[in-house]
């Protein structure tokens, strides 16, 4: 399967849980690596517009780490979850973000702005750094030691694709002057957190 069909069967809700699971273990796997690469990205924001059309904007990240803003497009604990996420360029007062895992198997697909990112590839000590760009797609198994490096002066827009929900804490800061930052948000965002629609 290509990145393209890939990306298409996973915004229709056309793969399960152990299919993603498997398609992420082949290549991360395969002697191409863990990187692949989409030519036109725009080319399905189209269809992230429509699943984010009308969910709620959320904020994550710990208090003294760059604030991220995300929208849950679908998926709970036993489905394929994606989230749109948005990352701000880092501010003065705001330490890096530390190398960290999560328990899901986890693709991510760059949407627009640039970053670099940073993973421990196979065990190695050597952190291996990705220049982030439109169309670049990184697959990675659960556990992978991880880290958004830097974030370009545009931010970070990314498709965060997991096996099972991987939802991280939620901060409560108004975001009313980042409403605008996401590729095309939804039209209100008077809507606050509810834990109980995921």
């Amino acid at each position: 399967m290509n990145l393209e069909t890939f990306i298409k069967d996973i915004l229709s809700h056309n793969i399960a849980p152990e299919d993603f699971s498997l398609y992420v273990e082949n290549i991360w796997k395969s002697k191409q690596g863990c990187v692949r690469y989409h030519p036109d990205p725009s080319s399905f924001c189209l269809d992230i517009w429509h699943l984010s059309f009308d969910k709620l904007i959320t904020e994550h990240g710990r208090y003294e780490q760059p604030l991220s803003i995300s929208q849950h497009l679908f998926g709970d604990e036993n489905h394929v979850s994606v989230r749109l996420v948005y990352d701000p360029p880092k501010q003065n007062n705001q330490a890096a973000l530390e190398y960290h895992s999560h328990p899901v198997d986890t693709v991510i697909i760059v949407v627009s702005g640039s970053g670099m990112f940073s993973l421990i590839y196979n065990d190695s000590k050597q952190p291996i750094d990705i220049d982030l760009k439109p169309g670049k797609a990184l697959f990675f198994p659960a556990n992978t030691i991880h880290t958004i490096k830097k974030v370009g002066n545009e931010g970070l827009e990314t498709l965060n694709i997991t096996n099972r929900l991987n939802q991280p804490r939620y901060r409560t800061e108004s975001i009313d002057e980042k409403k605008d930052l996401l590729v095309k948000p939804s039209e209100d965002f008077s809507q606050s957190y509810d834990p109980n629609l995921f």
